[in-house]
């Protein structure tokens, strides 16, 4: 088998910490966000340091330090409780088994709770790890826009470079340019496109801030190169304006009831859907009459009357006027071509 490849996510959260590590944004886009950033950047620090503050490994460990001084206590005591056990009589030995119970439940207790205490320490000392890189790399990345601005190469970013390059060190991506040997990190840049979209989306740079994929591209290439499929429809046979004209008389007359396909049905279903056709039909069974309309030619029989026009604009109801005069008429007169034409022609 072949072994898996390792792979690195490059979008995750650590506790309520996004870490996003992957350069989805545009080059032009990234450009002008940074230069909106620049008066704000001193805020975005701010508020990093908050976090930091907030996510303090200390204050967990002081925690974690308690539970353990409790821990150390209840098993002394157990001990102590346990040493005169033997030497006591039957009752006085009862008394101590359900002290000993109960100090063993509150040891439990403490063991989850220090348990918890390590996660959540685990948690912290991560998240303010991430934190402290986060500021350190926004500090990374301003400084390299100062140094690509004195070569005058920072306002090429965006513009006709085909050198231009995506790089990935340990999951990390980087932008890199032809005209440039400065990259740019893209987590810091993503840090400060989502810190902008939280707290200034007045002020994030006009445009789509996603370019779009070369899958996508090449999807809208084959799009416009390829003619159009012609409409699939449920049945093959018969004119979509037809079928069109059978379902709005459907939709306006009996509301409720679908128009459905033979084709597709196995031999013992359409023998009984001819025999149901013996009987007296009544609405019920309009929906699978529909059918025959399909399979013979509805063009013949279909006639759509619109029922919310006032009755002196509708034409007088002729013998084709809707459907129901169609079934009575169907089944007076022409039983046996529906039975004919639809056993030898279904069943085959």
């Amino acid at each position: 088998m072949k072994p898996q490849e390792f792979t690195i996510p490059q979008q995750f959260m650590v506790g309520d910490i996004k870490i996003n590590t992957k350069a989805q944004l545009d080059r032009t886009y990234l450009r002008l966000l940074i230069d909106a950033f620049i008066p704000y950047q001193e805020a975005m620090f701010v508020y990093l340091d908050e976090l930091m503050a907030k996510h303090a490994p200390q204050r967990v460990e002081e925690q974690l330090k308690e539970v353990e001084k409790q821990e150390r206590k209840k098993h002394k005591e157990w001990e102590q409780t346990h040493l005169p056990f033997r030497q006591a009589d039957e009752a006085e030995q009862l008394k101590i088994i359900g002290r000993l119970h109960d100090i063993q439940d509150e040891e439990r207790a403490l063991h989850q709770t220090h348990m918890e205490s390590l996660k959540q320490l685990d948690l912290e000392t991560r998240s303010q790890s991430i934190l402290q890189s986060k500021r350190e790399n926004i500090l990374k990345l301003l400084q390299r826009r100062q140094a690509m601005i004195e070569e005058g190469t920072w306002e090429k970013i965006g513009g006709k470079d085909r050198m231009s390059h995506l790089f990935s060190l340990m999951g990390d991506d980087s932008y890199g340019f032809g005209f440039s040997k400065i990259s740019l990190q893209a987590s810091p840049i993503n840090d400060i496109f989502d810190w902008m979209t939280q707290y200034h989306l007045d002020l994030l740079p006009p445009g789509d801030p996603f370019p779009p994929s070369p899958a996508s591209k090449q999807a809208i290439v084959a799009e416009k190169k390829e003619p159009p499929s012609p409409p699939q429809t449920e049945f093959p046979h018969v004119p979509d304006e037809v079928t069109a004209n059978i379902r709005t008389f459907l939709a306006i007359q009996r509301p409720g009831y679908t128009l459905h396909s033979l084709l597709d049905r196995s031999n013992s279903e359409k023998r009984a859907w001819l025999a149901l056709l013996s009987r007296k039909l009544h609405d019920e069974t309009i929906e699978q009459v529909s059918d025959v309309i399909i399979e013979i030619k509805p063009s013949r029989y279909m006639t759509v009357q619109n029922v919310q026009e006032p009755p002196s604009t509708q034409q007088s109801p002729g013998p084709d006027v809707h459907l129901l005069d169609f079934l009575l008429d169907m089944l007076g007169y022409h039983y046996k071509l529906i039975h004919n034409a639809l056993f030898n022609r279904l069943l085959r």
